[in-house]
């Protein structure tokens, strides 16, 4: 075998002296491919991120259909972004998240019970749809109330602590208010009977003020 292979030796060795700059390239391409992650700042290197596979609403139990891992630059990731599928397991929505946007903490609603700022009182509110968006954990909102008996309006201050599922067109305290989400809210405690009185037999309309 080895005789055979001895008359095309000197052919072969033509043959490499021809492309050793074309050799040489692909070479230093192959220690660069390999040595290049390592010359790479942390900052631009990709780390994953667990995003929503598909539009998802407020209320929603996570399951891993409802999420997918994305890799994007570590100086993009925002915070409280979370990078594995499982640590959202069982997690509830508390606002509506876009197909593709990161799952952050103040999306989810808390496992445990928040303590209630003294002097407050913890309510449910509906709130239209159109407005779920634009709701968060801490967002301000005023509760105008119309009475349509006397024909008077007062208005409450709140305080958005969390989103809580969908509220049913028939829900008898969302008198007055389209069907929409259920908001948890803080109000002043010495205002809580009037918000309370007014969910059941007035018209209230909630406004974001920031």
């Amino acid at each position: 075998m080895f005789t055979r292979l001895l008359p095309h030796l000197p052919a072969w060795r033509r043959a490499l002296r021809r492309r050793r700059r074309t050799l040489a390239l692909l070479a230093a391409a192959a220690v660069a491919v390999l040595l290049l992650p390592s010359f790479v700042p942390a900052s631009v290197q990709g780390t994953d991120v667990v995003v929503a596979a598909q539009d998802l609403p407020a209320g929603t139990e996570l399951a891993p259909e409802h999420l997918r891992t994305v890799e994007i630059a570590s100086s993009l990731v925002p915070a409280g972004a979370a990078d594995a599928v499982g640590a959202l397991e069982g997690e509830r929505l508390a606002a509506p998240v876009a197909e593709g946007s990161a799952l952050l903490a103040e999306d989810l609603l808390g496992t445990e019970g928040m303590p209630l700022d003294e002097g407050t009182a913890l309510m449910a509110v509906p709130v239209p749809e159109v407005l779920v968006p634009h709701l968060r954990s801490g967002t301000r909102i005023e509760l105008l109330m119309s009475d349509p008996v006397d024909a008077t309006t007062s208005r409450v201050r709140a305080e958005v602590r969390s989103l809580a599922g969908s509220a049913a067109a028939d829900d008898p305290v969302a008198v007055g208010a389209s069907p929409g989400v259920q908001a948890l809210v803080l109000v002043d405690r010495h205002r809580s009977g009037e918000v309370a009185h007014a969910l059941g037999t007035s018209t209230v309309t909630v406004a974001v003020i920031g």
